[in-house]
């Protein structure tokens, strides 16, 4: 028992002379921050990665002496490059990012978790998917990716696409020949009676007041908010500007159509006083009960036409002048960003602009083939203004990319304005195309089936084109 005992005795002090870490002391006081750590030998090891500023404070040879591959990852981890996260819950740095108990959202994700989440998507100062700091940045100037040939492909691809949306219902409309003396290309002409193509331009027209209302609402008045709120613009002095634009336009629109529509009215009435024609028997009481579009089926003849379809067709004229200025007022703006934007969801952006200008396209191009007492070659300019007026601004875009920046104050300005006046004369006039065809118009007066088919084709319109609003 007592060799036994002696011989536990001498293996115990051999072991404490062989273990120098339990008998050195430490050379440094124990590193904060980093979990429970323990004294080995020469350095301390703790739960966390020793970061690259503390790491380097070791001598070179305590390094060399120490050459296992563990020592070697912990010492060239890096030091947190951004604070931690607010809002997150508990945080670790990892290498090169911060591990928290809740996600990231918006633009707390970096580039890198942008590109694993979705798409970024910067549209006239407004955002979509996951964005990092960088592109969010106030006056940034985004070139990455910019791809030039598909840039450039682009001005055609909209042209093309901008002129099929526009063209088709206006030639449509000339097949209609015989109908300026059906008058059958009226608002409720809907049917067997009326043709496989008068039937189409029936649905593409009430399809169009659908596609102008959501635009007013859903991708210029909503985006003008947005605007006036971007952080970039800073703090506003009166904070409603977008709506207080808008409903200013809509009051110079309602100004502009009173007293055009008066006095084309008076310059009728003076015309209609030095010679009016066979086809005015009727009594001034009864041109004024017919003038909202009722008279419109009467006849037309070579040598003229009578009081009141003289007075609908300015009225029809001066609202499509009128569509048609708050349609080219932001297709401009559109074409600008589009050429000067770039990045992973330009692509997406682009597909979605070619179906947001193809809709306006129709609606435009089917409101000019119901004016069919004016020529082919003004059907054709009126066309043509808008089919070129968003290819030109990218253009514009291409030329500018260097210096233009989505987040700049200046052209969060002009977007904002653009789009808020934009949206005030489309939401005048887009009610008043739904006045003017439902609650003073023939369809109040016509058969079911006619009602239920616009009504069909106009929220058809309107929901098609509030879809889109989600990318642009």
């Amino acid at each position: 028992m007592r060799c036994a005992a002696l011989i536990i005795v001498l293996a115990a002090t051999v072991a404490r002379a062989q273990s120098p870490t339990s008998t050195a002391s430490p050379s440094t006081p124990s590193p904060t921050g980093q979990g429970e750590c323990t004294w080995h030998n020469t350095h301390w090891d703790c739960e966390l990665s020793v970061p690259a500023a503390s790491a380097g404070s070791h001598d070179d040879h305590e390094h060399e002496a120490h050459g296992d591959s563990e020592h070697a990852a912990s010492g060239t981890s890096a030091a947190p490059s951004t604070p931690s996260p607010t809002d997150r819950g508990a945080c670790t740095w990892h290498i090169s990012h911060w591990d928290c108990d809740k996600p990231a959202t918006g633009s707390e994700l970096g580039a890198e978790a942008a590109a694993a989440h979705g798409e970024c998507i910067i549209h006239s100062g407004h955002v979509h998917g996951d964005c990092s700091a960088e592109q969010l940045a106030c006056g940034a100037v985004l070139l990455e990716h910019y791809d030039m040939p598909l840039h450039i492909g682009s001005v055609f691809i909209i042209l093309v696409t901008t002129a099929i949306g526009c063209f088709v219902p206006i030639i449509t409309g000339w097949t209609r020949s015989n109908d300026r003396l059906t008058g059958a290309l009226d608002a409720s002409s809907f049917g067997r009676d009326v043709g496989f193509l008068g039937n189409l331009l029936f649905i593409a027209r009430h399809f169009g007041t659908g596609i102008i209302l959501a635009t007013a609402f859903i991708h210029l008045l909503y985006h003008g908010f947005l605007m006036f709120n971007n952080k970039c613009l800073g703090e506003l002095a009166y904070a409603p500007a977008s709506p207080a634009i808008a409903m200013a336009a809509v009051m110079l629109t309602f100004l502009f159509d009173f007293f055009g529509g008066r006095t084309g009215h008076k310059r009728l009435e003076a015309a209609h006083a030095a010679g009016p024609s066979s086809s005015d028997s009727a009594s001034a009481d009864e041109e004024k009960n017919t003038h909202n579009h009722a008279h419109a089926h009467a006849p037309v003849f070579e040598g003229g036409c009578s009081h009141a379809e003289a007075a609908f067709r300015q009225e029809q004229d001066w609202q499509v002048l009128l569509l048609e200025a708050g349609i080219l007022f932001h297709s401009i703006m559109i074409g600008v960003t589009l050429g000067a934007g770039s990045g992973p969801g330009w692509t997406t952006l682009l597909i979605v602009i070619v179906f947001h200008q193809f809709f306006e396209g129709a609606a435009l191009g089917s409101r000019i083939a119901l004016l069919y007492w004016i020529s082919r070659m003004r059907a054709l300019l009126m066309g043509i203004a808008f089919i070129l007026i968003t290819p030109i601004g990218v253009g514009i875009g291409i030329g500018v990319r260097k210096s233009f920046s989505q987040n700049g104050k200046t052209s969060i300005l002009a977007i904002g304005i653009l789009n808020s006046v934009s949206a005030g004369i489309l939401m005048y006039t887009a009610f008043r195309l739904l006045s003017g065809d439902f609650t003073e118009g023939p369809l109040r007066r016509s058969k079911r089936s006619a009602v239920v088919a616009s009504l069909l084709a106009m929220f058809t319109g309107l929901i098609s084109m509030s879809i889109l609003g989600k990318w642009a």
